[in-house]
């Protein structure tokens, strides 16, 4: 590999960290501050279940969007629609946040222990979204069979920072540091995916 590719691929990883980082930190204060606002108006029995799917849905999709805009931009040139990309991720997320979190509700399960707060994000945004990318990527001939297992384990850590870290008056540092750790897990297995694809191609 040319010292000039490398620097392509390094210069690819960067964009792709710095996207995640800003979108994910940006959007990811829109995700919670409507999570709390439609908690809030859903105090009422009745509007319960209601309130917490909708809450759902939209924490999925704003922090699937955020992780994902930049990103989705940078693959056109690998071939890949930035609209699918995008619109797949965030429609699937969505969905399954908001079946997740309804489950949750339904079970009255009022305190959700740290840990399995961070598996049950990684395995409702990160795993979901994870196969319908490989879907895309394999239809560009992308062999990325593992690329579900990297955006789940990427969710998993980058949502731990804000579970074992967060603390009150620090979201955008916090949620910056969740983007940058799902960037750099992401971006880094996108670069290692690439890499191979180029060199049986070569």
């Amino acid at each position: 590999m040319s010292d000039r590719q490398t620097l392509l691929d390094w210069s690819f990883t960067l964009q792709w960290v710095v996207s995640c980082a800003v979108g994910t930190a940006v959007l990811g204060i829109i995700a919670y501050g409507s999570m709390w606002r439609l908690a809030e108006a859903a105090e009422q029995p009745s509007n319960q279940p209601i309130g917490v799917s909708v809450a759902g849905l939209l924490f999925g999709a704003f922090l699937a969007l955020g992780g994902t805009l930049g990103p989705g931009f940078l693959l056109r040139n690998k071939g890949i629609s930035a609209g699918r990309w995008i619109a797949f991720s965030v429609l699937v997320a969505a969905v399954t946040m908001s079946s997740g979190v309804s489950l949750i509700s339904f079970n009255q399960i009022e305190m959700v222990p740290a840990v399995a707060s961070v598996l049950f994000v990684g395995l409702a945004l990160g795993l979901p979204m994870g196969l319908v990318q490989w879907l895309l990527l394999k239809q560009q001939g992308i062999q990325a069979v593992i690329w579900p297992l990297i955006t789940t384990v990427g969710y998993m850590l980058a949502f731990g920072i804000v579970v074992f870290f967060g603390s009150e008056g620090q979201e955008w540092l916090v949620l910056g540091g969740m983007g940058l750790v799902l960037g750099a897990i992401t971006g880094l297995g996108m670069m290692w995916l690439l890499r191979q694809e180029t060199a049986v191609a070569l």
